[in-house]
């Protein structure tokens, strides 16, 4: 047994793992990281990074590097679907030619936009952040066997190549995915939705210019009935991955050797001569899940552990991003005495129903997918487009084209990615929200909207005016709000920003979305999220008191 290493052990260095380790690190508090397998897998899995963790990113430092790594835009933007790839498309949606208003609102919501990276890049810049930090310490190779919550602290057994030892912390968070089992051994439960099917993800390398280089595209829905399933462009070049609908009631992804998985790239793409390089297999169950509760007494769960969503959507490895954001900051200001054990109470009440809204976008995405092909009626589908009357085969392509326009929603839904308020009115009334209809709002609970304004000649977003703590900002004549703030709460990490003093809005655009005018302010939390508005009456150093103390917590 050793002393407390780390005030906070992760269990699992994927990338929600990483990103706990990092939020911690830059509240200045140390962890330790256990991973069991050897590295980052190379085998890459999600690959939609969505406007909100680009914004994390940025805040983080690496969202440069995130982008160098991703698809070309031009390609990121283009959703295809085709018979084989080497067919006529049978439709398509290009997200950069859709209605200009859209774009336009979608481009200025933001600093940061949605891209495409590797889920196996986005770790590696994520690691590389936590390593040159120098706050956790990662242990790659090493099996959590026990994590034992006694009370006042939590002991965590590992196995690694330097045998088996306990190590003794304050805290512990499950990040160790879907199956990592963690979240079983505390008895926390799912709700689960119905299991829509299982699919195999193949891994492949190959030259797919000659079908690619003319009509680039991200995504590739292929319907026929020898090879059907996805193509993801995970670099648009060379790395790809094909996903597939398997019955694991009469096979395995070990009945998938590299010959066979050759022969179903071959057919998809309908090129029997190519030259495919089969990486890895591996398999995924496509269904909806979301823990009871995220949080047993001193262990908390993060990202999959806690929720599961079909991949419809990209809404998986976000949502985990933003839990880390979420919950990094509560743990450090527990674990340094400034707010009491319950604000870790706030972080279920508010990501869980975050979860729970994006598991019912992305099944509702997944169902509406077999109007175009995609789901149990593939087979069916691809045997009319198949058919040798050409009416019929023209009949089912007439049908697809004009069924594939309302898919965009799958692909293109700001307001699922941004527009969430905590304890707001969208997780009490959820029938009239809209996955794409983004509304900025200057309202606690809701995330700080993005302005653009100018320090020191130099273009800025609101965003990055926010420190690792809370930040109070202010109108030019709001300066009474910046007093009464700075004297209270010394031990709170806090920063304030006056516009018009320290930054500037050249068109007043941020005065009037922020809602402060000229002698108002608002209060945002580390996360980026508003924890108070001068229109509630109140002052920002009560409302800071009631959020350490848990005084006061929206259901």
């Amino acid at each position: 047994m050793t002393g407390i290493d780390a005030p906070v052990v992760i269990v699992g260095a994927g990338p929600v793992g990483l990103a706990t380790a990092l939020v911690l690190g830059r509240h200045g508090v140390r962890s330790t990281v256990f991973e069991q397998y050897d590295g980052i897998n190379p085998h890459p899995r999600a690959h939609v990074v969505n406007t909100r963790s680009m914004e994390l990113f940025r805040t983080w430092g690496i969202a440069d590097a995130v982008r160098a790594d991703a698809a070309d835009p031009a390609r990121a933007g283009t959703i295809l679907w085709k018979q084989t790839l080497a067919g006529e498309p049978l439709g398509r949606i290009d997200l950069v030619e859709g209605p200009e208003d859209q774009l336009l609102h979608r481009i200025h919501a933001s600093a940061e936009q949605l891209t495409s990276c590797a889920q196996d890049r986005v770790q590696r810049h994520l690691l590389d952040a936590v390593l040159a930090q120098g706050m956790a310490t990662v242990h790659y190779g090493t099996t959590v066997v026990e994590v034992t919550d006694l009370g006042d602290r939590v002991d965590v057994t590992v196995e690694g190549v330097a045998g088996r030892q306990t190590l003794r912390t304050c805290y512990a968070v499950a990040a160790d995915g879907a199956t990592g089992g963690l979240r079983d051994t505390l008895g926390i439960g799912m709700d689960d939705s119905p299991v829509l099917g299982h699919q195999l993800n193949i891994y492949f390398h190959a030259d797919l210019s000659p079908w690619m280089s003319e009509d680039p595209a991200l995504l590739v829905w292929l319907i026929n009935s020898a090879s059907p399933g996805l193509l993801i462009g995970m670099d648009g070049v060379q790395r790809w991955t094909f996903q597939r609908s398997f019955d694991p009631g009469v096979e395995s992804p070990q009945d998938y050797p590299p010959e066979r998985c050759a022969r179903i790239i071959q057919e998809a793409v309908g090129a029997t001569e190519l030259d495919v390089d089969i990486r890895s297999v591996g398999s995924w169950v496509m269904t909806a899940r979301t823990a009871e509760t995220y949080r047993s007494g001193r262990v908390l769960l993060v990202g999959d552990a806690a929720h599961q969503f079909p991949p419809t959507g990209g809404l998986g490895m976000n949502s985990g991003l933003a839990d880390a954001d979420n919950l990094g900051w509560r743990l450090a200001a527990v674990l340094k005495g400034v707010a009491s054990d319950a604000l870790l109470d706030g972080y279920e009440r508010e990501r869980r129903p975050v979860a729970v809204d994006n598991a019912r976008h992305s099944m509702l995405n997944a169902i509406k997918m077999a109007e175009v092909g995609i789901g149990p009626e593939t087979t069916r589908i691809a045997a009319r487009l198949e058919s040798p009357d050409p009416a019929v085969a023209g009949a089912e392509r007439r049908r697809i084209a004009e069924a594939i326009p309302s898919q965009r929603p799958h692909f293109d839904a700001l307001n699922q990615e941004i527009g969430y308020v905590y304890g707001g009115a969208r997780h009490k009334n959820r029938a009239p929200f809209s996955a794409t209809d983004y509304r900025p709002i200057a309202a606690p609970g809701a995330r700080l909207p993005h302005a653009w304004l100018e320090r020191d000649g130099e273009r800025v977003s609101t965003h990055d005016l926010l420190v690792p703590g809370f930040t109070l900002i202010t109108g030019p004549e709001g300066t009474r709000w910046a007093d009464a703030f700075a004297e209270t709460w010394q031990d709170v990490a806090k920063r304030t920003v006056v516009l018009g003093r320290d930054v500037t809005s050249p068109d007043g655009h941020c005065l009037k979305m922020l809602g402060t005018g000229e002698d108002g302010a608002l209060l945002v939390r580390p996360d980026g999220h508003i924890a108070w508005h001068s229109s509630e009456g109140s002052s920002p150093a009560a409302a800071l008191a009631a959020l350490l103390n848990a005084a006061e917590q929206s259901a």
